[in-house]
Formats: structure tokens, C-alpha cells, sequence
């Protein structure tokens, strides 16, 4: 699955810890500085090879703005890019960020938020 190969990536790359400060599918009230990861609908799958074209959505949450800024442009650098790789048991095309980091401002609780959304190129 998506999240798992991607968050496996993540960790092994040095950007979080899955279960501790990196979450797939949620971003849990605590702890204050986390990462979480979000597919969300792409392109439909295509029609003459057996690939697919899922979205990837990751936000990173901290009580520091520039902390909080340095961990999203980490997220990018390690994705952003990423060709030919197998991750788990699936081959992955391509993985590209569509834009730079967006600042979605302060949560309730005051802590900063960052999001950057991917398009992932992969096999089935």
C-alpha cells in the first residue's frame, strides 16, 4: 500500500519514526511535532499498463515555525523525484511534489501547519 511503502521510506531516510512522530492516515492530537500522510484520489488508473497515478498529501505539524519548515522541505527532499525505486514490493515511477510547502497557519491548540501534495506514478 501506499502509505506503508512511502512512511517505511520516510523512516528509513531519517525523517520520523512511524507510530511515534510519523502517521499514516491520521494526525493524532499528540505529539506536537509529527508528520502525517494522506493518500487522496489522483488520476485514474491507466487503461494500457498496469500502473496508477494515487495522491499523496503530507502535513507536518510543530510548535516551531521554522522547525516546522526545515521538517516539510526534509519530506520533499527525500520524495521529491524519487524514480525507479522499488519501495516494499512495489515499483515506483515517479514521485513528484505539485508544489512548494504551504503554511496553513496555527491550529487551536497554536501549533504551525505545513502541507505538501505529490503525485505518485506506480505499478499495481
Amino acid at each position: 500500500m501506499l502509505l506503508d511503502d512511502i512512511v517505511s521510506h520516510l523512516q528509513t531516510e531519517g525523517v520520523g519514526t512511524v507510530g511515534v512522530d510519523m502517521f499514516k492516515g491520521l494526525l493524532p492530537d499528540q505529539p506536537d511535532n509529527c508528520t502525517a500522510l494522506f493518500e487522496y484520489a489522483g488520476s485514474p488508473p491507466d487503461l494500457h499498463w498496469n500502473g496508477e497515478y494515487p495522491g499523496l498529501q503530507v502535513k507536518v505539524r510543530n510548535k516551531s515555525y521554522a522547525a516546522g519548515r526545515v521538517k516539510i522541505e526534509s519530506v520533499i527532499t527525500k520524495l521529491h523525484g524519487l524514480t525507479e525505486q522499488v519501495i516494499g514490493t512495489t515499483r515506483y515511477l515517479l514521485v513528484r511534489a505539485n508544489q512548494s510547502p504551504e503554511s496553513l497557519g496555527r491550529d487551536a491548540n497554536n501549533r504551525n501547519e505545513w502541507v505538501v501534495n505529490f503525485t505518485v506514478i506506480k505499478e499495481r
